[in-house]
Parts: C-alpha cells; sequence; structure tokens
C-alpha cells in the first residue's frame, strides 16, 4: 500500500469522535506553537517552546471507554514537534 499525502486542509472523514478530538488537540498544539524565537532561530530541542509543545503532545488523553490513555509518548512528541518546526520553517523560505 502506498504512501498517502495529506493537504493541510483534509478533514478527518471518521465516526469515531474520541479520535477526532484526540487528533485535533495534538493539530491544534502543532498548529499554534512557536517555531521561529524572537533572535529568528529556528526554536530546537531544550528550548522553552519545543519543550512546552512536548509536554502538551504528551498530556493529550485519548478516551476509550471512559478510561483516559496517553498514546504519544515524548520519543513521538519530540518528532512530531521537530516535523513541525522543520516543515513550517521551509514553507516560510519557500514564500519568502
Amino acid at each position: 500500500m502506498g504512501k498517502k499525502t495529506m493537504s493541510k486542509n483534509t478533514l478527518l472523514k471518521s465516526n469515531c469522535t474520541e479520535w477526532r478530538e484526540f487528533a485535533s488537540k495534538i493539530d491544534n498544539i502543532l498548529q499554534d506553537m512557536v517555531t521561529i524565537d524572537a533572535a529568528g532561530n529556528p526554536v530546537e530541542q531544550g528550548s522553552m517552546y519545543f519543550d512546552d509543545a512536548v509536554k502538551r503532545i504528551t498530556a493529550c488523553q485519548l478516551d476509550i471507554l471512559g478510561s483516559p490513555t496517553y498514546p504519544i509518548n515524548e520519543f513521538v512528541a519530540k518528532e512530531l514537534v521537530k516535523i513541525e518546526v522543520e516543515r513550517r520553517n521551509l514553507e516560510f523560505m519557500e514564500n519568502a
């Protein structure tokens, strides 16, 4: 099965409200995070903005049958934040 790419405007289509709410929380954290610091440099691991986003992502719970689960560990959260920073900064450079 080939790799599917999603548009930035892709809407979640499943009927699983729990999943849509969870995915929306993660998406909002990534969307709202600062990716360029006050000095104009990309945010890096160890910075306040990076670490805050990682902490917020790992704290997102997915409620299944009334039992909260925290499916994203620190490693995955760091990778998601790194990817967001890289892609957003690349997009900025392409549009500059």
